[in-house]
Order: C-alpha cells, then sequence, then structure tokens
C-alpha cells in the first residue's frame, strides 16, 4: 500500500460518519475471498439507492418524450424501456444526433443520487425513523413525504431547480425504504406501489400500534460465520464507523414468515435510532416487536429475534434478502411515479426545466459543427463522469482493499 492511499483512507476513516452498506462488503468478497459469498448469505445482487433513483427518473423521461406530440413519429418502445438507460443513445435517437453528454446525466450524478444517498449520513436524518419508515412511525413518515413533495413543486414554481432536484433526492429515500423496510411485501404486494405515499389517503391504512407488543415471532434461523483477517478486519471498521456490538464468530439471522400480522403495515425498529427532539426510540424489552435486522442492528437479538429489512440481498444485512429485487424494483417503480406526479402537478415546460429534458434548435444546430470531436470528447467525459460517479462509499472500497495489505507498507 502506498503512501497516498494510506494517507487518503486515514482522512476518510476519520471522518466517514456512517455504516459500512452491503456494498462495502460486496466489494470485499469479490476482491478478497470469492467463498465469501456463502457464508454471507448472498442470494441475489444489491441495488443501491443511486441506482433505483437513476432508473426511475430515466422511465419518467422517456414516458414524457413518448408523449411530445411533435416526437410520437419516434414510437419510443415503453415496453423495452431498458434500452434507453443509455441516455446519450436515448437522446440520439430523439434528436437524430450523435451525444457526447447529456444534462439529465449530469443532474442524476451531481444532484438527485449524492441526495437520495445523503439521508443515510447526515446526521439530521440517517438516525431518524421517520426519514425511512422505521419504528411504525407510518404517519410520521408519510408527513415527511406530504411536505417534502410539497416543497419540491413550490421551488419548482419559483425556479430554484436545483434545490427542487436536492429534495426530491431525499424524499425518494424515504419513499425507497418504505418497500424495503415495512412489510408491504409480505402482505402480497408483489407489483404494486403504494400510490397512496404522500397523500392523506395513505393516513386511512390499518397500521401496527407503536404500542403493540406482539408484531413479529422468531421463526429465524441463526447464522454462524467464524472469523479470520478479512473478517476481522471488518469487524474492526465496522466498530470505528459506528457504534456497533459486532464481535467474532459473526452471528445473524435469515427469517422467512416470521411477521404475525400482514393485514396491517408493519416496520421494525433500529438500533439507536432518535426522534427530532433528540429522544430515543427503541425496541421495547420484554417484547415481540420487529427489528430492522441485519448485523448491524444489535437490537435484533431481543425477542423477537431475526428482523424483516429487505436492503440488501445479502442476508446478513437483510433477513429478507430473498425479497430484496421486489422492493428494489417497486422503489424504481414508485420513482417513475413520483417524477410523473411532479410532471403532472407543474406541467411539462416547467418540468422540462426542472430535469433539463430539452435541447434549444441552437444547440442543437451547433452539434453539426462539433461531431468530429465528439468521439474524443466522450472518451474524455465519460472517464470524468465516471470519476465523478465514484461517491465517498465507492472510493473507501479500494481504499479498504487496500488496507488489508497493510503490513506490507
Amino acid at each position: 500500500m502506498n503512501l497516498k492511499n494510506f494517507l487518503i483512507f486515514l482522512c476518510l476513516f476519520h471522518n466517514l460518519n456512517a455504516f459500512i452498506p452491503a456494498k462495502v462488503i460486496e466489494f470485499l468478497i469479490e476482491k478478497a475471498d470469492h467463498s465469501l459469498k456463502e457464508q454471507f448469505g448472498e442470494i441475489s445482487r444489491t441495488y443501491t439507492h443511486e441506482e433505483i433513483i437513476r432508473e426511475g427518473v430515466i422511465r419518467s423521461t422517456v414516458k414524457f418524450f413518448s408523449e411530445q406530440k411533435h416526437l410520437t413519429h419516434l414510437k419510443l418502445n415503453l415496453n423495452r424501456i431498458e434500452k434507453y438507460f443509455n441516455l446519450n443513445k436515448l437522446y440520439g435517437e430523439i434528436y437524430n444526433k450523435s451525444f457526447c453528454r447529456t444534462d439529465l446525466e449530469d443532474i442524476i450524478v451531481k444532484d438527485l443520487q449524492p441526495s437520495v444517498a445523503s439521508v443515510d449520513f447526515d446526521e439530521d436524518t440517517k438516525d431518524m425513523p421517520y426519514a425511512h419508515f422505521d419504528a411504525n412511525t407510518f404517519l410520521e413518515s408519510n408527513r415527511r413525504v406530504i411536505n417534502m413533495t410539497q416543497r419540491v413543486i413550490k421551488n419548482i414554481e419559483k425556479k430554484k431547480y436545483e434545490r427542487a432536484r436536492e429534495l426530491s433526492g431525499k424524499v425518494l429515500h424515504t419513499i425507497h425504504d418504505f418497500y424495503s423496510h415495512s412489510n408491504w411485501i409480505e402482505m402480497g404486494n408483489y407489483n404494486k406501489i403504494n400510490s397512496a405515499i404522500g397523500t392523506e389517503q395513505f393516513n386511512k391504512f390499518k397500521f401496527s400500534s407503536k404500542s403493540d407488543n406482539l408484531t413479529c415471532i422468531a421463526n429465524c434461523t441463526i447464522k454462524q460465520i467464524n472469523c479470520n483477517k478479512i473478517i476481522s478486519t471488518m469487524i474492526m471498521l465496522i466498530k470505528n464507523l459506528r457504534n456497533s456490538s459486532i464481535s467474532c464468530p459473526i452471528k445473524y439471522y435469515t427469517c422467512e414468515g416470521n411477521i404475525i400480522y400482514n393485514d396491517r403495515l408493519t416496520s421494525g425498529y433500529y438500533v439507536d435510532q432518535k426522534l427530532p427532539d433528540g429522544s430515543e426510540i427503541r425496541k421495547p424489552d420484554k417484547s415481540f416487536m420487529c427489528s430492522h435486522g441485519g448485523v448491524l442492528d444489535s437490537d435484533s437479538f431481543k425477542p423477537a429475534e431475526g428482523g424483516i429489512n429487505k436492503d440488501s440481498g445479502y442476508y446478513l444485512f437483510s433477513p429478507h434478502a430473498n425479497l430484496h429485487l421486489i422492493a428494489a424494483k417497486l422503489a424504481i417503480n414508485h420513482t417513475e411515479y413520483f417524477f410523473n406526479q411532479i410532471r403532472a402537478k407543474v406541467g411539462d415546460e416547467e418540468f422540462s426545466k426542472f430535469l433539463r429534458l430539452r435541447l434549444h434548435h441552437s444547440f442543437i444546430n451547433k452539434l453539426n459543427n462539433i461531431i468530429e470531436i465528439c468521439s474524443g470528447y466522450s472518451a474524455r467525459y465519460n472517464s470524468c463522469t465516471q470519476f465523478k460517479q465514484i461517491n465517498t462509499i465507492s472510493l473507501v472500497f479500494s481504499i479498504i482493499f487496500s488496507f488489508f495489505f497493510l503490513e506490507k507498507f
């Protein structure tokens, strides 16, 4: 490990105040020991909030262009929308020009993705249940969605588009978490988003009471991972980055059918969460309340043991990892729905400015003059863009990997 990387590692290690996400562990597994995948309970790939918001906003964008009267001749294929995830190709098809870059890609990378991820890191929201639909705070979480969505619309109306995009990312994080933190899917909603979220209609749903003492049972299987050098290093990092009781050997739960009532909405308690006034909200002792679960949630070892989150494709982090892909799909669909609703509220013209979707004719004409340099510019731009997409978490990946070789330093 060279001195430069070591110093970067120390800086990040000192300043990062958040838990280590599943993507970091996934990186460690890929780089260090492929056999760990099975031990860590991998069942599927893991979608991040950043990936979800990108796919959702692009789906809404394709719908926007498909409904523009002057573009109906293009017949954009909404049934194979994944072909348009490369925005350069989408805009190339719309404007019949070669594109080196698009404004929407910039907006996704610079505004939407950082803001949707920030909710897990900001001091005001990372441990607040209202920001994550945790601890049965459904009414409070829904009020947050209502208020923030209204702020998004007001900022668009005031032409404060960048602020509106920032707020969109933050509120979408909360909406995403509804699908991975609650039992909406376990209630049988495998292909249906909850479009009542963000409206007063949501408050008419039946919820588990905060005073309920019986929402989960310990219908879970405990797994154990013996420690080696890599796992011991991971534990050390987790303990330094977050107050955690994790120790060797690592123990975690896989759960199925552990939610007692699926005729009402239920979510899990997560250790060390706090209300806006600073008071703690913890899983009650001597009760059978659902936990968030996962190796980072020490309260998941209280009755009822286990948990219900679907945040990742690893049972190590998510006791209901088998439902992660469904939760991610619903979160993507709700992201598309969110942007479609914003468009319906503010109109196509303002929506286009909000996401900088349309190109002025003067710019399109200029494309003819720069087409010969597009290829070279695109290569340089893509390299730069890929670097910008490496947020703090991603940068930590390579540094953690280097950390394993500190003794060679």
